[in-house]
């Protein structure tokens, strides 16, 4: 099975065009609800950045803003260079920032917690970047433990999606994505990881039919 980064490296030509597809264009909405949740200002970090998409919708709508894409996935980023010009866009892990502490005024990772290499070490340095009293803001793939809504996110999970890798000459890492998203973690489990590491959830709401879910975060 591919590491992690040699599969968003892999599918990184194909991964805006995938994800419109497997998501019926319904992202969009997803990014657009995900950056209306707090009203961004100062320095912003979206972390697994990808293509840019989520840090590109924050500079579009607070131009003030000081924002920087941090993705470990360096063909992913050479295309949200060439998108998204007056964005900082650096290749580095979330386990291992190469930042001071309280430094960032929100912090920002959507769709990416699931694939860090550590989620503990990743809360750890969001935790140490960001300033006091700030926020957090995620947005997941979650376990639904509703067994009807637990087939059918399966059959779409490793049926729909796989298949659609197929026909890009994707299939083991859209499959391998499919079995990380499967394996995460439900809202409320998550929710009890993001406080252990000293966060207080100040709001959880899930949608898709559960499928996705958005986590408002305050460091404490």
């Amino acid at each position: 099975m591919p590491q992690t980064k040699d599969t968003f490296d892999s599918i990184a030509n194909v991964y805006d065009r995938i994800n419109n597809i497997i998501s019926l264009g319904k992202h969009k909405k997803w990014k657009s609800n995900f950056i209306n949740i707090a009203k961004f200002e100062g320095k912003v970090l979206d972390l697994a950045t990808g293509t840019g998409d989520i840090i590109s919708l924050i500079k579009d709508k607070y131009p003030n803003t000081d924002c920087t894409g941090i993705d470990p996935s360096i063909d992913m980023l050479r295309i949200a260079r060439k998108k998204y010009k007056e964005i900082k866009f650096i290749e580095s892990y979330a386990e291992n920032l190469k930042y001071e502490d309280n430094y960032f005024d929100f912090v920002t990772i959507s769709f990416g917690i699931r694939n860090t290499v550590s989620i503990n070490d990743s809360l750890v340095e969001i935790r140490r970047v960001l300033k006091k009293n700030q926020l957090l803001l995620i947005m997941e793939f979650s376990k639904n433990n509703n067994i009807l809504l637990k087939i059918i996110t399966n059959l779409y999970l490793f049926f729909v999606i796989p298949f659609v890798g197929l026909l890009f000459g994707k299939f083991r890492e859209y499959l391998y994505l499919s079995k990380s998203i499967n394996n995460f973690y439900s809202p409320r489990e998550f929710v009890k990881i993001l406080e252990k590491n000293s966060f207080e959830v100040e709001k959880y709401e899930s949608f898709n039919f559960g499928l996705v879910t958005i986590y408002k975060a305050k460091k404490l």
